[in-house]
């Protein structure tokens, strides 16, 4: 433990973070306000993360699902919905610009690339202009090209074709199997945004629009000389549809603190179904039906024990993984003021060890962001700072949202970068039930003592991030 004591050191004291042997929940042990059962554990995880749940993919029914069946669960367990709702589901109205039919895309004056010679992966725009380039690993790519890709390359989001405007990939067999239903199936053009909120003038550029081509518009298009003008239009309509949120709330009992707010959050959705061979069925059983299932577990403790002096929120976000919506909802038409969150503690991939920590251990995202000198150093606190920097984490989940707009907003982790991170492979059978458990029971005391202590972390100099525009 660092001598300069962060804010992970002020909200997980010593004695509330120590992780104690004999508080490791055995399958049999019952729920109470001081300690959480594996079995409701698994219970939680065996539904989240089944296949009946087809992956949890943003904004479809299975999200839905997943939202209702939180919100019963915070319902049975005496939770409360926000002022002012009926129940704890939140509909988010996206809007999307979709294309009307086929596009087609010509090159040169005399290669037209239409129907069934095309499989639309994603469109960035509706018109896209840009001289043909035929990639090279010793070139650069010409800004704004339509980057041709070897014949053998595998489609990914690999920065090295982020500067063209389109990339053109050759079939796969597995697409190939599934190309009529594919190509079916509707475009979404860019990025949806939120009905009734302007997009965002500072977002992230978005990355080229990409398209497989049949083996025969391929061949044809390899002869074309480099340089030649390539074209891609589409006829575009706006559709709405729809995510779901999930949030449940603890009223604070003191009549000084009550309005202060601690938020406990995760997102419930994952990738879904995907066309991926054999096993298409993204279940996200660490990603993040793990860390779902932790605030559902720390809501139903902290509501069965004595009231606390400030006011608990717990949410579940949706469409993390298609853009962080439902997030953005949250903050952009607030349910909850956001100058009153004290602090926000995302769950996010616990369900596994982290191998490069110590064991019995977890992360928390921008440790070195904020400042809790105020408090005293705790001894054994078995929080770390996040051991892969590299991979900017804090920025990466929900509490990036957040943190932008100035709440002190960190992530709560084990993720050791497992090879089974957004695969199909991320299955109920790779959990570690007992380090999960034991996981979630060691943030019980340290949560509760922050909801009822008067500690307002705050921002060491820089650590905050630019406000969103």
């Amino acid at each position: 433990m660092k001598k300069t004591w962060k804010v992970a050191a002020a909200l997980f004291g010593a004695a509330a973070m120590e992780f104690v042997a004999a508080a490791a929940p055995a399958t049999g042990l019952r729920d109470t306000g001081d300690a959480i059962a594996e079995s409701t554990v698994r219970a939680h995880m065996e539904f989240l993360a089944s296949d009946a749940m087809n992956g949890r993919g943003s904004g479809t029914r299975d999200e839905w699902i997943a939202a209702t069946y939180i919100a019963a669960q915070l319902r049975r367990c005496g939770l409360q919905p926000l002022a002012g709702n009926a129940d704890f589901v939140q509909a988010v109205e996206i809007a999307r610009v979709e294309a009307v039919g086929a596009p087609t895309l010509r090159i040169g004056p005399d290669t037209a690339i239409r129907g069934e010679q095309m499989l639309v992966m994603t469109l960035s725009g509706a018109d896209f202009r840009g001289p043909l380039q035929k990639y090279r690993s010793d070139t650069p790519v010409r800004p704004g090209a339509a980057l041709l890709m070897p014949k053998e390359a595998i489609p990914d989001g690999g920065a090295q074709h982020q500067a063209a405007g389109l990339v053109l990939w050759h079939e796969t067999p597995a697409r190939r199997a599934r190309w009529s239903e594919l190509s079916s199936r509707s475009i979404t053009i860019g990025r949806p945004r939120i009905a009734g909120v302007a997009a965002s003038p500072g977002a992230a550029p978005l990355p080229p629009s990409q398209i497989m081509l049949s083996d025969d518009a391929y061949s044809a298009i390899a002869e074309l000389e480099e340089g030649s003008i390539a074209t891609l239009s589409a006829a575009t309509r706006e559709t709405l549809g729809s995510t779901w949120n999930a949030v449940g709330t603890l009223p604070g009992g003191d009549q000084r603190d009550k309005d202060d707010i601690i938020l406990i959050s995760a997102h419930l959705d994952h990738l879904g179904a995907r066309d991926t061979g054999a096993d298409r069925i993204y279940n996200g059983a660490d990603d993040d039906a793990s860390g779902s299932t932790a605030v559902l577990a720390l809501a139903e403790a902290l509501a069965k024990g004595k009231p606390l002096r400030r006011t608990m929120v717990f949410a579940w976000f949706g469409s993390e993984e298609a853009g962080g919506y439902g997030a953005r909802y949250f903050v952009e038409k607030p349910v909850v003021p956001l100058d009153r969150i004290v602090a926000n503690l995302e769950f996010e991939m616990i369900g596994r060890p982290d191998a490069s920590i110590a064991p019995h251990t977890l992360w928390l995202t921008g440790w070195e962001r904020t400042n809790a000198d105020r408090q005293p150093a705790a001894q054994g606190a078995r929080l770390v700072a996040d051991p892969h920097p590299a991979e900017k984490f804090f920025t990466r989940s929900d509490n990036f949202t957040l943190a932008r707009r100035g709440v002190i907003a960190q992530t709560v982790s084990s993720y050791g970068l497992h090879a089974d991170y957004h695969q199909p492979s991320d299955k109920l059978s790779r959990i570690d039930f007992g380090h999960m458990t034991e996981s979630i029971q060691s943030m019980l005391a340290p949560i509760r003592w922050l909801a009822d202590s008067g500690f307002k972390p705050d921002w060491m100099p820089g650590g905050r991030p630019s406000a969103a525009p």
